[in-house]
């Protein structure tokens, strides 16, 4: 009877690590920037319900050239499109997608604007796009005068403070477009 005891602890340690499927959260990833990762989370479990703790999981990408994976779990973005992490434990595999939506355009309402010189500034306005060319929502632009002494920015908003031509760059995650912007005289000032 002593010889049966350890035989049948050591088929029930070994039924309790049967792997039957992997749970994996997160269940997608979509990084933003190039200095975003996400570390996956992996539960190695049994039909029962079972998990098990000490399963071994080898982690890999479809296409490393949009993503990375390293061997704790760790994705990182390589360049924009859509690929899937995967784990595997022997024959068991399971994957979730994963995007990478960087900005790959900004576009401007206006390509250039006219304002004048100490009247109401013009409120600019742009757009971001990831490589599908699907607008990114979540993204929000900023703008910079090229001239402050001609133009001034202040948030979205455009003055114009003294004639001249200027020009505003506009940015979103480091990709930049640009506003031509004229700046007319005030012509209600009495001329010196």
């Amino acid at each position: 009877m002593r010889l049966l005891f350890p035989a049948v602890l050591l088929l029930l340690a070994s039924s309790c690590d049967k792997v039957d499927y992997l749970e994996l959260k997160p269940t997608q990833v979509v990084l933003k920037q190039p200095n975003n990762e996400v570390w996956m989370e992996v539960k190695a479990m049994s039909q029962q319900g079972v998990h098990s703790p000490r399963a071994e999981v080898g982690w890999s990408i479809a296409d490393s050239s949009i993503a990375t994976v390293d061997k704790t779990g760790k994705v990182r973005p390589v360049k924009s499109g859509h690929t899937e992490v995967i784990a595997k434990h022997g024959s068991v595999e399971a994957s979730v997608p994963v995007d990478v939506l960087f900005v790959e355009k900004v576009e401007p309402s206006v390509k250039e604007v006219t304002v004048v010189e100490g009247g109401d500034p013009v409120e600019l306005h742009a757009k971001a796009f990831d490589y599908q060319g699907h607008e990114l929502k979540d993204r929000s632009p900023s703008f910079r005068s090229s001239a402050p002494k001609i133009v001034s920015m202040g948030q979205n908003n455009c003055f114009g403070l003294a004639p001249g031509d200027a020009t505003v760059e506009v940015q979103v995650d480091g990709v930049k477009s640009s506003i031509h912007v004229t700046v007319e005289p005030d012509k209600s000032k009495p001329k010196k």
